[in-house]
């Protein structure tokens, strides 16, 4: 990587294989600021945050992020690898993974594809249902604080026709409560 650095638009010198430069290199792919902040989730100003260099996201905004618009989690978070995910091939370095489809693969011996393209129905449907589970169990539904909630429900109704289903349903809802329930300002049901 270079060790060149750019100028941010708040003004500060960022080195050019900083987050930043790389939030700078996501929103000129995907449009403004705006969209990446309402197509992920997050406010426009932590969007700007990032890309000025102020501050870096949290693990779950990264992985967000990688899967909502179909770039490595690897590059996003380490600027290593290539940008955007090759799907032609079954170990591409670029592939993001979860620790979720990272133990499916260990237990079952298979690669994962890349993500298939975010379908706006399931991300409405798990936004519902997901608002549901957390105002019955006391709390506010946020679209922020819960973005890592909402992109595993995302997941759990894209795997609607598999037989442990309903299990999962069962498990994400009691894992749901759980951290409702450890949540400050949450009214006890």
């Amino acid at each position: 990587m270079g060790g060149g650095f750019e100028t941010g638009r708040a003004g500060s010198d960022v080195p050019a294989s900083s987050f930043a430069s790389r939030v700078r290199q996501v929103i000129k792919m995907n449009g403004s600021v705006s969209d990446i902040a309402r197509r992920c989730g997050f406010s426009e100003g932590v969007v700007r945050s990032w890309r000025d260099g102020n501050t870096d996201p949290s693990r779950g905004r990264c992985v967000t992020m990688a899967r909502t618009l179909g770039i490595s989690l690897v590059w996003l978070a380490a600027g290593e690898g290539p940008m955007v995910l090759d799907t032609t091939t079954e170990d591409s370095v670029g592939r993001t993974e979860t620790s979720e489809s990272m133990r499916r693969r260990d237990d079952h011996h298979d690669v994962q594809a890349a993500p298939a393209p975010l379908d706006p129905s399931r991300l409405a449907a798990a936004m519902k249902l997901l608002q549901s589970d957390i105002e019955m169990a006391g709390s506010k539904f946020s679209p922020v604080r819960h973005a890592d909630l909402v992109a595993e429900m995302y997941a759990i109704l894209g795997r609607s026709g598999e037989q442990d289903y309903a299990d999962r349903v069962i498990a994400f809802r009691r894992t749901v409560m759980s951290r409702i329930g450890d949540e400050p300002g949450t009214v006890a049901a």
